[in-house]
């Protein structure tokens, strides 16, 4: 459950996010910036940029300490408190915070529920080994950013829950779906060393640190209790801002420098991660956060708001000291649900006309800003599916076959796929043949399709030129030779393809000559002719792993030359095999029609359609479409069984 608290009646003032104001100061607002540092709210600038505020601070040894004025001192017992647990927590993420100070430590061996463990080789032969922490906390951040960067369009942050280290391994622990994504830095390139990212075998959660001790549970429960009563539930806000004039804070010496405040307020994130048992609960409870007031110039200061609330609805940043967007930068691309945000008494509003513009550009659902609607949800939606990819129309198949070569190749080649894939490498691959396939996770798809496949059985092997950019992890993903195929193939889920008689609108195929091949004998320098074929369509999928089904969609392009002398007449020179999520095809053997016809016209538009496929005279495919029916599909199959027996007079003279 959320923290409680109740909001004092008694100091009543307007809340822009529609709150009732409690003792703690609310969301007010201001008719001016006002800078407060130890006296008041929380500074996080930098000693450089504070105003000099003459003998009312006094410092030692560069430490800013707050005057009589600023609230009651802390006693030195529950500074050194503070001391010991900050001293605990180094410089420890908002993660390591969650595991050490909101919740209790884990017996070595237990289960992590919810996550899924990587195993992560690299980073000991690295040069960032040589950092103070071994290059772990470089490591980390290098995954994040680089998985949460790799798909396109929308993104999203990829966090990483837990880590361990275990000799020359790196363990980490993710949730599903971002573990999927960050599998696929496999072979990427850390600190001049390339990582081996696989999957762990591993059930279990890294052996944890000490168990807590009194000093820091006293503290945690101290700022759980702070965070209660900054809980306004009946609005589901979390007031957060100036804090550095909480008397309880100040009692704790939570804000007598830069550093302990920058950790205080990470460590308050982290106890808020550890009051909800799932995200959902997280999002369900907060809606609201305020951080006005606490003279923040730059957001890295309060970066792990994003990290930690990244479902919010409404933010108010007012009363603080954000001067650019540049100050701004760390949460862009952040915050993908977003509604309001407040800005009032921040520099920005006089230093840059073109902010607003700028913040509806990085939030992508952000409507008001400082109380004023600038666009509704409805032309938000609107912006979003003019900005989605479109699909390419597909205007039917170009089929320019040699002597019957492609068909046959075709329709004998997905029935050995899907039942004798060995005998089929035999048969057809020999040790010049090529083989790779891509992955596409990001591609156009129906929306009404059920949800992807996981990528999990392709991943490792995927050769996409978009994302795998270094020369040896291309070459290592290109398979050659028949042997070297077949292994491949091995390992890769069972598929069950469309009968390509009988279901010949689940596909779209184009076939034509390629002149120019290598002689594979090498007697010809001109080279020899070829074939190319493309081909489009979907399959069923069954991986006995993971135990899942379900339907994919796939482009797979073939390079066919002549076979050598006493093996099969055509070898498979190049396989290309690019995967998608399931959207069906287009039936393209259907002649389009804008508005409602009768059924002479409709016919008439098919033996249009079938001459312009075929090169039939109108004559030869009215009489295929009537032999079927008016099927168009089966009229294409027909043609294609029949075609080497038609008279030249069934089809129209070459132009």
């Amino acid at each position: 459950m959320a923290p409680r608290g109740k909001a004092q009646p008694n100091r009543e003032a307007r809340n822009p996010l529609g709150a009732k104001s409690s003792s703690r100061g609310g969301i007010q607002k201001r008719r001016g910036p006002t800078r407060v540092d130890t006296d008041g709210d929380l500074d996080m600038d930098g000693p450089s940029k504070r105003p000099n505020r003459g003998p009312t601070t006094e410092t030692s040894g560069g430490r800013g300490r707050p005057s009589g004025r600023g609230g009651p001192q802390p006693s030195r017992g529950a500074a050194k408190v503070a001391q010991i647990v900050m001293k605990q927590l180094g410089g420890g993420s908002s993660s390591d915070l969650a595991s050490r100070v909101s919740r209790p430590s884990r017996a070595r061996g237990g289960p992590a529920e919810g996550l899924t463990w990587l195993r992560v080789r690299g980073l000991k032969q690295s040069k960032a080994a040589s950092n103070s922490d071994g290059g772990l906390s470089d490591l980390l951040s290098f995954m994040e950013r680089k998985a949460s960067s790799l798909g396109t369009g929308r993104k999203r942050h990829i966090t990483i829950r837990k880590s361990h280290r275990a000799g020359e391994y790196v363990f980490v622990g993710a949730n599903k779906e971002d573990a999927e994504e960050l599998v696929k830095l496999n072979t990427f390139t850390f600190a001049g060393v390339q990582l081996e990212v696989v999957e762990s075998n591993a059930d279990f959660e890294p052996p944890s640190k000490a168990t807590e001790s009194p000093e820091t549970a006293e503290l945690r429960a101290k700022l759980q209790a702070i965070l209660s009563q900054r809980y306004i539930g009946e609005n589901k806000l979390l007031k957060l801002d100036a804090l550095a004039s909480d008397p309880e804070l100040v009692t704790l010496g939570m804000f007598e420098n830069r550093e302990r405040a920058l950790k205080t307020f990470k460590g308050l994130m982290a106890i808020c991660d550890g009051l909800f048992k799932t995200a959902q609960e997280k999002k369900d409870a907060i809606h609201s956060i305020s951080l006005a007031n606490n003279s923040i110039d730059n957001v890295i200061q309060v970066e792990s708001v994003a990290a930690s609330f990244p479902q919010l609805k409404n933010l108010d940043m007012s009363g603080n000291q954000i001067s650019s967007m540049d100050g701004l930068q760390r949460w862009k691309g952040k915050f993908k649900e977003l509604e309001t945000i407040y800005f009032a008494g921040n520099p920005i509003e006089g230093a840059d006309a073109n902010y607003k513009a700028a913040l509806l550009e990085w939030f992508p659902k952000l409507q008001n800003i400082n109380g004023v609607e600038l666009r509704t949800a409805q032309q938000i939606a609107e912006q979003e599916a003019a900005r989605q990819p479109k699909p390419i129309p597909q205007s039917g198949p170009d089929f320019r076959d040699v002597n019957g070569i492609g068909e046959q190749f075709l329709l004998d080649f997905f029935t050995a796929y899907d039942t004798n894939r060995e005998g089929l490498t035999s048969r057809l691959y020999d040790a010049g043949s090529q083989f790779s396939l891509a992955v596409d996770a990001v591609s156009v798809r129906d929306p009404n399709a059920p949800p992807p496949l996981p990528w999990a059985a392709y991943i490792k092997s995927s050769r996409n030129l978009m994302k795998i950019n270094s020369h040896h992890a291309r070459s290592q993903r290109l398979f050659k030779g028949g042997n070297a195929i077949n292994e491949l193939w091995k390992e890769l889920p069972m598929t069950k393809h469309p009968n390509m008689k009988d279901e010949l609108s689940k596909y779209i195929m184009d076939c034509h000559p390629l002149p120019g091949l290598a002689d594979p004998t090498g007697q010809s320098q001109l080279g020899v002719d070829g074939l190319i074929l493309a081909v489009h369509g979907e399959f069923e999928e069954y991986d006995q792993k993971s135990g899942t089904t379900g339907k994919r969609s796939f482009s797979r392009t073939f390079v066919l030359g002549p076979g050598l002398s006493g093996t099969a007449p055509i070898r498979v020179v190049s396989d290309m095999l690019s995967l998608r999520a399931y959207s069906p095809l287009p039936n393209v053997f259907v002649a389009p029609s804008s508005a409602p016809v009768d059924a002479a016209n409709q016919h008439q538009a098919m033996i249009a359609e079938l001459s312009k496929q075929t090169g039939m005279v109108p004559q030869y495919s009215e009489m295929c479409l009537s032999q079927v029916e008016w099927d168009f599909g089966r009229a294409l199959v027909i043609f294609n069984e029949k075609k080497s027996q038609l008279p030249p007079e069934a089809f129209a003279p070459a132009s």
